[in-house]
């Protein structure tokens, strides 16, 4: 159960990842449909489709946050506390995002935390993986593939944090270790792609 509520989190992030890949220019989009429904003879209608359309997407944030916060509880131990700390400073990164968006470099801002959420993504793989190990479902091949646990210890400050964050396992199996590097070059050559479609569309 914990492996795959693992990779059903992982999944979920990465089509949100890919989302974020093709959608970077949808908002000056978005806002001028809005208006122009808005302005339509059915403003009825038209508040309605705005009214759902923001409840379905914040029902899926609200379903993604309960399996990723079960995600990581089972990954690393995490509580609630932690996922409540992390949900309040969004709330402020949120605020300070909306009261200085010109001051933002939007593209960076993008770059980075899409690398973050990828090599997390890869971790709960990664780590799903080694659960279904512990379970008997799949063989490691080769387990431990190495251990450097007496250099960076997994349950240590250090070794602990990049556990939570980024799935690290300081005496990972074969099979881990294959999933994890599999999935950060999936996730490279689909970015390859969009961007080399990007780049096709506008010459």
């Amino acid at each position: 159960f914990e492996g795959t509520t693992m990779l059903i989190g992982a999944f979920l992030l990465t089509t949100m990842i890919l989302w974020m890949m093709q959608q970077r220019h949808i908002a000056k989009e978005i806002e001028g449909k809005v208006e122009k429904h808005l302005m339509s003879s059915q403003p009825l209608f038209s508040h309605l489709g705005i009214f759902m359309l923001i409840f379905i997407a914040v029902i899926r944030e609200g379903v993604e946050t309960v399996i990723f916060l079960n995600a990581l509880n089972y990954a690393s131990g995490i509580n609630f506390i932690g996922g409540t700390l992390g949900i309040v400073m969004a709330i402020v990164v949120g605020y300070l995002f909306f009261v200085s968006t010109r001051k933002i470099n939007l593209k960076r801002l993008f770059n980075v935390s899409s690398i973050l959420l990828i090599l997390f993504a890869a971790g709960l793989v990664a780590h799903g993986i080694h659960e279904f190990e512990e379970a008997g479902v799949v063989s490691g091949i080769v387990s431990p593939l190495f251990d450097i646990n007496p250099i960076l210890n997994e349950k240590g400050l250090i070794g602990g944090f990049l556990k939570g964050l980024f799935g690290y396992n300081g005496n990972p199996s074969l099979l881990e270790v294959i999933a994890y590097v599999s999935y950060l070059g999936l996730i490279f050559l689909v970015y390859r792609r969009v961007e080399s479609s990007k780049i096709k569309a506008t010459a």
